[in-house]
């Protein structure tokens, strides 16, 4: 009878493994792996799982690459002068590409040390997984990245896309990105979290209505995204609104001014 789950341990050198698919993982944090050195006990390590070697010999490390470090950082601090050599616990899984060692790594992470949203993103998308997949091509389609830095047509507030996805529907997030593009081309104080919101709420609720030429005529012209967030955190101590509620009542009353009362937006009911 075939196992269902392979627990076999080998012993390999910790010079053949590597993340060799740096889209599957989170990035290296050297403070963490020094930390681990630091309180190295050998009884308290956990395997490392990999995938079997490419033609360089390297083992990419699917889940356990700070461990690894970890244990070249122990040894060498304990007088081994080749510390590659030095042979790490592994379990190897038979078949898997970088989609499936993604989703892997998401799978072990969760309740293991805190993951930086951004990084579980990324990597939910090399895994294939929803809506993180149909988010990303939105991001795509209006030229932005997702970016933990702050640099043009970057987006690191992943959790506020998905939060508008999910409450609004992917039509309003592409409508968001959309028209913040249009307003304020790629500038990242843009897309904060909670300009992706209020920019949710306003869309979802009028998008159909909603002339994109006015909004940059009578708010991007007029405002920059630094100044309405600005001004909706000082409305905001005066009411009972949320900052992403108050960033949607100022985008209505800005879109609304010097109209006439037939053509400005109003709520139903």
């Amino acid at each position: 009878m075939s196992k269902i789950v392979d627990t076999k341990i080998e012993y390999i050198p910790i010079k053949h493994l590597s993340v060799v698919w740096i889209q599957s993982q989170r990035p290296y944090n050297s403070k963490w792996s020094r930390e681990i050195a630091d309180n190295f006990d050998p009884d308290k390590f956990d395997p490392i799982i990999v995938t079997k070697p490419n033609g360089q010999g390297q083992y990419h490390i699917i889940e356990g690459q700070h461990r690894r470090h970890a244990l070249e950082m122990y040894a060498a601090k304990y007088g081994n002068t080749n510390p590659g050599n030095e042979q790490a616990p592994c379990r190897i899984v038979a078949d898997a590409d970088p989609s499936r060692a993604a989703e892997i790594w998401l799978g072990i992470s969760e309740g293991r040390k805190a993951v930086r949203p951004i990084y579980g993103f990324l990597v939910a998308v090399v895994a294939r997984r929803e809506p993180e997949v149909t988010i990303q091509q939105l991001i795509n389609n209006n030229d932005f990245v997702v970016s933990p830095h702050k640099n043009k047509d970057s987006i690191s507030a992943v959790g506020a896309l998905k939060t508008v996805f999910e409450r609004h529907g992917k039509m309003t997030l592409n409508n968001v990105l959309r028209t913040i593009r249009l307003m304020w081309g790629g500038d990242p104080t843009a897309v904060s979290a909670v300009m992706l919101r209020g920019f949710g709420i306003f869309l979802h609720e009028f998008g159909t209505h909603v002339d994109t030429r006015r909004m940059v005529a009578k708010i991007a012209n007029s405002w920059s995204p630094y100044k309405l967030a600005e001004a909706a955190k000082a409305r905001k101590h005066s009411t009972t609104e949320r900052l992403d509620e108050a960033i949607a009542e100022l985008l209505l009353r800005e879109y609304n001014k010097s109209l006439k009362d037939n053509a400005k937006l109003r709520r139903k009911g």
